[in-house]
């Protein structure tokens, strides 16, 4: 049996276990972040910053080459000619001993750019995750809108009934039955809106996973009525400038560039020192034989210690020094707008959970007016004291009522994730 067919049962497999369950938050967050391609992609780049540091590591480690070659000879000398053949083989090798902080500071500064590297892939997971909450909020909505839309077509199918059973008894015109049967058409078109944006969120979702997952993904859905979810949301942090703290103290972004900061230092050091000489130790040996001339033979061991100073490179030196402090001043001067920009979004997100909490309280309130409003509407229109147009406009702000808590409730429990996206505490 082939490894590819073997694979391709193995992702049918696992395909069709996604969607024949219900899946919670937290598992959608773990397959996003195995799969995410610009995951991968920040991975890749942290794997050729290690590499890096390999390299500069490699300058502590002896370089030992060799070679061998045969070939034939004609030689001509003092009227004498000879020809042959002759082989020769030779082995090199060269070990630093001291080169003035040069290596040592070029092997600190990969050190310090893999740890950014690190912090990069950290703060793009931290994006993925904040991406996936929101999706899946998203859905949570679409999914509630659908059930208010439902709730309003079950209205109008039973206010269509009564206008029915009211002209039967000569009480109500055509026009009620008219009207009713127009407000029942419009809340089946926004049931049919609210399917298709389930659809579209949960598409949206799946491209983030990063996994070919067909769009009948199940995922875990609120029970509960969104009157109860909305009375027990919370508001956790109500102390900006604590807030502010936690976020400088925990970003990734602000990690990555203390460490770019440290790198470059390495980087304008390691630069200075390229004033500075090269001490290290060659070895060698080299054996030529031939069967045919004479000459050729020679056997040679060399052990010699040597020093290279640079006395004039053309001011690439000069050069290298100035891009190395020019490198240093972006990386303060990066980490200081990284850090206007964390106290930015972290108040800005502070303020919106802040609304949307308060929010959520003015629409649990409207709803419940809007409720008593349409009961005292269905009582006054059944006892013959108003028109049609009354309890329509009644129902329309009792389903915009309920529709307003769940965006108002869902946008709080975004507003919550951004916020601990901005401290730095998503998880």
């Amino acid at each position: 049996m082939s490894k590819l067919f073997i694979y391709s049962i193995c992702f049918v497999f696992l395909t069709i276990n996604l969607n024949a369950k219900s899946l919670s938050l937290e598992e959608l967050i773990e397959i996003a972040l195995e799969n995410n391609t610009n995951i991968q992609l920040s991975k890749n780049q942290k794997d050729v910053s290690e590499q890096r540091l390999r390299q500069s590591q490699a300058s502590y480690l002896p370089y030992v080459t060799s070679s061998a070659n045969t070939g034939e000879y004609d030689i001509k000398q003092s009227g004498v000619k000879q020809d042959g053949n002759a082989t020769s083989v030779s082995v090199n090798a060269n070990q630093l001993i001291y080169d003035f902080g040069k290596t040592t500071t070029a092997i600190k500064a990969s050190k310090y750019n893999v740890e950014a590297s690190q912090e990069d892939v950290t703060s793009i997971e931290k994006q993925i995750i904040l991406a996936v909450k929101k999706a899946y909020f998203d859905i949570l909505n679409r999914h509630q809108q659908i059930v208010v839309a439902k709730e309003a077509v079950k209205l109008d199918e039973l206010q269509l009934s009564q206008a029915k059973e009211y002209f039967k008894a000569g009480i109500r015109t055509q026009i009620d039955i008219t009207n009713a049967q127009l407000q029942l058409s419009n809340s089946n078109l926004k049931l049919i809106q609210a399917n298709y944006d389930l659809k579209k969120a949960k598409t949206n979702l799946i491209s983030i996973l990063g996994k070919a997952i067909s769009e009948d993904l199940k995922i875990q859905l609120d029970e509960e009525d969104i009157k109860l979810l909305a009375q027990n949301a919370e508001l956790k942090y109500k102390n900006v400038e604590e807030l502010i703290d936690i976020a400088i103290k925990n970003r990734a972004e602000m990690k990555k560039y203390e460490s770019l900061i440290k790198a470059n230092k390495e980087s304008v050091k390691n630069a200075n020192y390229q004033y500075l000489p090269t001490i290290d130790v060659s070895a060698s040996y080299n054996e030529k034989d031939s069967d045919d001339i004479s000459t050729l033979d020679s056997n040679q061991t060399a052990v010699l210690l040597n020093i290279k100073w640079d006395i004039f490179t053309g001011f690439s030196r000069d050069a290298n020094k100035k891009i190395a402090l020019s490198n240093l001043s972006s990386s303060y001067k990066q980490k200081e707008q990284q850090e206007l920009a964390i106290i930015e979004a972290v108040t800005n997100a502070h303020l919106n959970t802040k609304q949307s909490f308060e929010s959520i309280k003015i629409s649990l309130l409207s709803l419940n007016l809007a409720t008593k409003n349409l009961d005292l509407a269905s009582q006054r229109y059944q006892a013959g004291l108003n028109d049609l147009l009354e309890l329509n406009d009644a129902k329309l702000q009792y389903t915009q009522a309920k529709s307003n808590l769940v965006n108002t409730y869902y946008s709080h429990l975004v507003n919550n994730a951004n916020l601990e996206y901005t401290l730095g505490l998503i998880k």
